[in-house]
């Protein structure tokens, strides 16, 4: 059967998602992002046919059963997921009145979302793999061709929104003008965390709650640092193109999103385990201080985006790194079609001031460098960055400018998750890290200058460490305990720098 398709893409999602240093309204904003494809698409369609109260799980709830073949049907949604949405038409007239709609309600409702559409009017459902080719095909070119104005513009005479670079021309309660995109994302934030806590309802049983105040994480006096941590599915893109039919889609979209929200769960069973039975979290001598919010404690995490495949949360600066091994860990232990997943992550530890958005940048590329090396070998790994220091510049600029020496590169990472049977296992970080607390302070502040200076005064540094009964920590089958480098890497540095951002009792 031919049929007219749209396929609609939510444009600059992470930009819509982080650009405020609001963490109510980053969660409002993903929040919004994801409804969009539920009330406001299930709206438009019912304007577009005359009254028409689509279901807009049903191809969640029965994704065997495609039901625009009935010969009554006249619409259906193929998909949902991945920041998309695929609707099929019978009617190809329907399909620039729904669009009409749907794009309205967006600049009513969420003003700010920017989106784009690819539409062919010859989709067929039995070359399904052919027909999804065109349809990115026609989106590439849309999404080239139109930029559309999504925001009311600025004149010189309007006020500036103190929290965004748009107009502000909406009142909230505090008696301050803001403009229309921070307005909407903040309206949604409790329904937002209320949301997420019924998900965890079970888990959470009454004693644990969520925050929206990124204040509220566990920070304390001289460790004022939050992690933003982003994870995504190793080659998920190509188990989707390798799709032959809407069911395999269909089927693969639900499966990826049930193993993402197991791994969640999981990671925040695992976390609240932690907090009940580990010193790290005692609230007298623990080295994390948990707030608490009508009567609950609140936990040190709060999930941002939790859709597919992709996952990104903020956390305490001293839990980033744990929780991204954690949730990788469990993630890996998911199958689908008898294939275990694997995935990737990179953690930005920023002062909890830090721009939201530049820290979730860094977090992005930091996966990204993670999944260059994984696709070698289709395994999980975890890169990190500290920004203590004002650095600025790309990712890569900071590395080769401040984490280079005349020996070699100071960065060892990304490290692997899923194997310790590797030079850059993530254990062997720990393991470091463990060892190095037990070596006096001044010590290990001094390697850390050493390793700024030439072999040659390293190697004299080691023998001095030796005298003194000081062995450095040691990656079995390695010389780095021995010489500080080898192949112009080392593993120091980095442990260093994450000696007061992994909690003793989480090594």
């Amino acid at each position: 059967m031919t049929l007219s398709a749209v396929l609609i893409d939510t444009v600059s999602i992470q930009e819509y998602i982080f650009l405020s240093n609001k963490l109510k309204e980053n969660i409002g904003a993903s929040y919004i992002v994801e409804k969009i494809y539920e009330e406001v698409l299930k709206e438009a369609l019912k304007i577009t046919f005359d009254g028409f109260n689509i279901h807009i799980s049903d191809w969640k709830q029965t994704p065997n059963n495609i039901k625009i073949n009935n010969s009554k049907e006249e619409v259906e949604i193929g998909y949902v997921g991945g920041g998309n949405a695929l609707i099929l038409f019978k009617d190809q007239n329907k399909v620039a009145k729904f669009v009409q709609n749907y794009t309205k309600l967006l600049l009513k409702k969420t003003p700010g979302l920017k989106t784009a559409f690819g539409i062919i009017d010859d989709f067929d459902l039995g070359n399904f793999s052919n027909s999804m080719s065109k349809l990115h095909e026609s989106l590439r070119e849309n999404k080239n061709k139109y930029f559309p104005n999504v925001t009311l513009p600025k004149y010189g005479f309007t006020l500036d929104c103190p929290r965004t670079n748009e107009s502000a021309e909406s009142f909230i309660v505090d008696k301050k003008f803001i403009s229309s995109v921070a307005c909407s994302k903040l309206k949604f934030s409790d329904n937002a965390k209320d949301e997420m806590v019924n998900i965890l309802d079970d888990i959470l049983k009454n004693k644990y709650t969520l925050t929206n105040d990124v204040e509220k994480l566990g920070q304390t006096e001289g460790k004022d640092y939050i992690a933003i941590v982003h994870i995504d599915g190793n080659k998920m893109g190509e188990k989707f193109a390798n799709c032959t039919n809407l069911i395999e889609y269909r089927n693969l979209s639900i499966k990826v999103k049930e193993a993402t929200e197991t791994a969640f769960k999981n990671m925040i069973e695992i976390l609240i385990n932690q907090i009940e039975n580990n010193k790290t979290f005692d609230p007298k001598n623990g080295e994390l201080i948990l707030q608490r919010e009508n009567d609950k404690i609140i936990l040190p995490i709060r999930p941002i985006i939790l859709g597919g495949d992709d996952v990104t949360f903020i956390s305490d600066g001293r839990l980033g790194i744990w929780l991204a091994e954690i949730f990788i860990k469990e993630f890996t232990k998911q199958s689908i079609n008898n294939e275990l997943l694997s995935a990737c992550g990179g953690v930005a530890i920023v002062k909890t001031k830090y721009p939201f958005y530049r820290a979730y940048i860094v977090a992005e590329d930091l996966t990204d460098r993670s999944k260059q090396i994984s696709r070698k070998e289709n395994s999980s790994y975890i890169d990190f960055f500290i920004s203590s220091s004002g650095w600025s510049g790309s990712l890569e600029d900071i590395f080769n400018k401040h984490l280079s020496t005349v020996n070699g590169n100071l960065h060892f990472g990304p490290y692997r998750v899923d194997s310790a049977n590797d030079e850059k296992a993530i254990d062997n970080l720990k393991n470091i890290i463990k060892e190095f607390k037990n070596i006096p302070k001044n010590k290990v502040m001094k390697l850390r200058e050493i390793l700024f200076e030439d072999k040659d005064k390293a190697k004299i540094f080691v023998d001095e460490l030796k005298v003194k009964g000081i062995i450095l920590p040691q990656i079995s089958g390695m010389q780095y305990h021995r010489n500080l480098w080898q192949d112009e890497v080392t593993p120091y540095f980095d442990a260093i720098e994450l000696i007061d951002f992994y909690p003793e009792g989480l090594v």
